[in-house]
C-alpha cells in the first residue's frame, strides 16, 4: 500500500463534505443492531481505514464501543482533534497487519478502504486478519468501489473544484486506478500525492471471503436495501465470521 494522506489530510474533511457519513453510519448502525442487538455499549466495533473518524465518531455516539484503524498518523491526527466526550481508541496500523489486543464483535471499512489494497493476496490477507480478531458470528462490513466505477466514471477522466485538480487513469488489465491530485489550497503552498486503488470484481470478493473463513450474508447498493445494479458504483457487503 502506498504511503499517502500527508498533506491531504488537512485538508480531507473540506474535500469530502458532500459524502453522506452520516447516512452511511444510519445504515452501519441498523446491520449491527439486526447481528447484534439493541446493547450497543457491550460491543466493540473497529473501523478499518477510518481516516478522520468520519464514520467512526458517528457510531460512538450512538453508544458502539469504537475503535478507529488507519495506516496514516496524519489522519489519526485529525480525528483526534475531533475528541469531545467519545472514548475511541485510535490506532496507527496498516489493515494488513491489524494485530488488537483481543477479538471484537465488529469490524468494519467505509468508504473504499479496501480498494487500497492492489493485490488479491493481500486482500484475502486482510479478511483473514481481520477475521482472526472476530468473535465467532462477528458481522464484517465494507464497500469497495466497483469496477463500473473506474472503468466508466473515473478512468481517463479529470475533475476539478475549488482547491484541487484530480486526474485518473484507470489500467483496464490490472483493474488499478491512479489518481494524481494537485491541490492548492488559498492559504498554503499547493502540493500534490498520487494515489491508486484496483476494481475487484463481485466474484472475486465474494470468493476471497470465502477463503478467508467468512459466511456472505447480503450484498448491497451504496448503503440501501437496493440489491447491487450493473451500474452500481459501490458494493456493500455484509458477512458473518464462521464458527
Amino acid at each position: 500500500m502506498n504511503s499517502m494522506y500527508n498533506g491531504f489530510a488537512y485538508i480531507y474533511d473540506l474535500l469530502m463534505k458532500d459524502v453522506p457519513y452520516e447516512i452511511w453510519a444510519d445504515y452501519i448502525d441498523s446491520v449491527l443492531v439486526q447481528h447484534l442487538g439493541e446493547n450497543r455499549h457491550r460491543h466493540i466495533v473497529v473501523d478499518l481505514a477510518c481516516g478522520t473518524g468520519n464514520i467512526t465518531f458517528p457510531l460512538a455516539r450512538k453508544g458502539w464501543d469504537m475503535i478507529g484503524v488507519d495506516i496514516s498518523a496524519d489522519m489519526l491526527s485529525q480525528a483526534q482533534t475531533k475528541i469531545d466526550d467519545e472514548k475511541i481508541l485510535f490506532l496507527a496500523q496498516d489493515m494488513r497487519e491489524l494485530d488488537l489486543y483481543g477479538t471484537v464483535d465488529a469490524v468494519i471499512c467505509a468508504c473504499d478502504g479496501l480498494n487500497y489494497i492492489l493485490d488479491e493476496v493481500e486482500l484475502v490477507s486482510v479478511f483473514s486478519r481481520v477475521k482472526m480478531f472476530l468473535n465467532p458470528g462477528g458481522v464484517f462490513i465494507f464497500d469497495m468501489n466497483t469496477e463500473y466505477k473506474f472503468k466508466e466514471i473515473m478512468g481517463g477522466k479529470t475533475f476539478t473544484a475549488p482547491g484541487y485538480e484530480w486526474d485518473n487513469t484507470y489500467d483496464l488489465e490490472t483493474g488499478i486506478n491512479k489518481y494524481h491530485v494537485i491541490f492548492t489550497p488559498d492559504d498554503s503552498e499547493p502540493f500534490e500525492e498520487v494515489h491508486y486503488q484496483r476494481g475487484y470484481s463481485n466474484g472475486l470478493v465474494q470468493k476471497l471471503l470465502h477463503d478467508a473463513g467468512f459466511d456472505l450474508i447480503d450484498i448491497k447498493d451504496n448503503y440501501n436495501d437496493s440489491p447491487p445494479k450493473d451500474n452500481c458504483t459501490r458494493m456493500v457487503y455484509i458477512a458473518v465470521a464462521k464458527p
